[in-house]
């Protein structure tokens, strides 16, 4: 059934009428970086800021849906011309049903879930951050926006930053940061969509799609990666064979910190040589669980398979996995570096159920899992971040893996649960030969991760797991599931 029936009025507050004539942009100049103001660019199809700046807004250009009741969208549909133009769906009525209201990208990072603008440029290997302003229909919780980006506008090739269901009902902001990759002309688009799984132009009659075209200053120290795989090709069969080795390894030194794409070969997301490798959104959900889609299910090398039950960020989920330097050298990850896995993950109830197991493989193309640390309790409910520590051993390609589970507290390994709740990622790094000490790389080296040592950590109790165990079972009988 569609979200809602046409209303037999219309809203009371319409669209914002856009400007009738192009707003010029200011021009930068010197090094004063300048906010920008998008206009029509009709060889695209979509609003472009022309000039590069501190950021780059859509103003009212993408206000509305198609020719939704009272909120047609100007020059709609606002979708690349250069590949395959997406059309908006046109059900509904504006401000009752779902749109993208305005889309912004902005020098900058997120800080303690907060966005924080640099003033600069937006700049190749820099951050930056795209905010989103949505209209969410009813409480929000059957609307999901994708967010993707491209390095060159002039040829689209989509990589998924994240996939967001609106936090609630009504006008809703949403914001992503991310890696500004090598490319001047670069592009964000918006799928936002009614129920339905991540893609670059679903088909729902309330859904909307939007691009953004803004212009990034060049780094000229930027060494630009391979080009990535798609973001969303075909599911790979099990068997797999060798993924070849990276032939850049005696490239320029440091690449700058690395955003994962998905490899079809491998079954995973994959950095190339970098600072640091950072999955994004490729990892966010658990197979096909409620409101949570997870991209490219299940991510794995061995065809891991995740559960199914509960719902998104009600229940157990991997978000997110980084991999960055702890100690070694300055440049690209290397044989030899020691680096700090950190897993971003949603731990249910009080956390006390939750837990976590690191693997390490030395070959993403033939991988032998060998467990880093002793299994850890999830030190909380909700959002936490937990973390462990490797040693990267001889390699070219490596990879790491978090094994996230509700109910297993006995210590042991096994890589690849089963439970309903279960949800297993690998993240594989691209890593540089150490010809200097080679020899004296052994076997990977492994630290407690930092909730080992914390004073007054979380302890386990059999009446922490009581309480959550007849939580949780009321829960999955509201829903339609029952954990054991």
């Amino acid at each position: 059934a569609p979200p809602t029936n046409p209303p037999t009025s219309p809203p009371t507050a319409p669209p914002t009428a856009p400007p009738t004539a192009p707003v010029t942009p200011a021009p930068t100049s010197g090094d004063g970086a300048v906010a920008q103001g998008a206009i029509f660019d009709s060889s695209y199809g979509v609003p472009k800021c022309a000039n590069m700046g501190s950021s780059c807004d859509s103003l009212a250009l993408l206000d509305g849906r198609g020719t939704i009741s009272n909120g047609n969208e100007p020059n709609h549909s606002n979708t690349n011309n250069i590949g395959n133009t997406c059309n908006d769906g046109n059900s509904g009525s504006y401000h009752s049903d779902e749109s993208i209201d305005q889309i912004t990208v902005t020098a900058g990072d997120i800080e303690s879930g907060v966005p924080v603008p640099s003033g600069d440029f937006i700049t190749e290997g820099g951050r930056a951050y795209v905010t989103v302003k949505l209209w969410c229909w009813s409480t929000g919780a059957s609307d999901t926006a994708d967010i993707y980006l491209t390095q060159d506008a002039s040829s689209p090739d989509w990589q998924l930053l994240n996939s967001i269901t609106c936090p609630g009902g009504g006008a809703q902001t949403i914001v992503q940061a991310f890696d500004v990759p090598k490319g001047t002309d670069q592009s964000i688009r918006v799928n936002f969509r009614y129920n339905g799984s991540a893609s670059t132009c679903s088909s729902g009659s309330y859904d909307d799609h939007d691009d953004l075209i803004f212009t990034v200053k060049e780094n000229p120290n930027l060494t630009p990666p391979p080009t990535p795989a798609p973001t969303q090709p075909p599911t790979p069969v099990p068997t797999r064979s060798p993924t070849p080795m990276p032939t850049n390894s005696n490239g320029p030194g440091p690449s700058g910190p690395q955003t994962a794409s998905y490899d079809a070969a491998l079954g995973a997301p994959k950095c190339s040589y970098g600072l640091s490798c950072d999955s994004v959104g490729l990892l966010n959900g658990r197979g096909t669980m409620n409101n949570g889609v997870e991209p490219n299910r299940p991510n794995t090398l061995n065809a891991c398979t995740d559960g199914n039950g509960g719902s998104y960020h009600g229940d157990e989920s991997i978000d997110r996995i980084v991999v960055t330097r702890a100690s070694g050298g300055d440049g690209d990850l290397t044989e030899g570096d020691e680096v700090t896995i950190t897993a971003s993950v949603w731990c249910w109830s009080t956390g006390s159920s939750s837990f976590i197991d690191f693997y390490y493989a030395s070959d993403a193309s033939n991988p032998v899992w060998n467990q880093i640390v002793p299994r850890e309790r999830c030190p909380g409910g909700g959002q936490q971040t937990m973390t462990a520590s490797v040693v990267l051993v001889q390699g070219s390609l490596q990879a790491v893996r978090a094994n996230f589970m509700y109910g297993s507290g006995d210590p042991g390994e096994n890589s690849c649960t089963s439970g309903n709740w279960d949800d297993t990622d690998d993240l594989v790094i691209s890593v540089k030969p150490n010809t200097a000490s080679i020899a004296s790389i052994s076997e990977a080296a492994v630290r407690p991760s930092k909730h080992d040592d914390v004073q007054g950590a979380i302890e386990f109790s059999a009446k922490d797991a009581e309480a959550d165990f007849l939580m949780k079972e009321l829960h999955e009988l509201n829903t339609g599931g029952v954990k054991p």
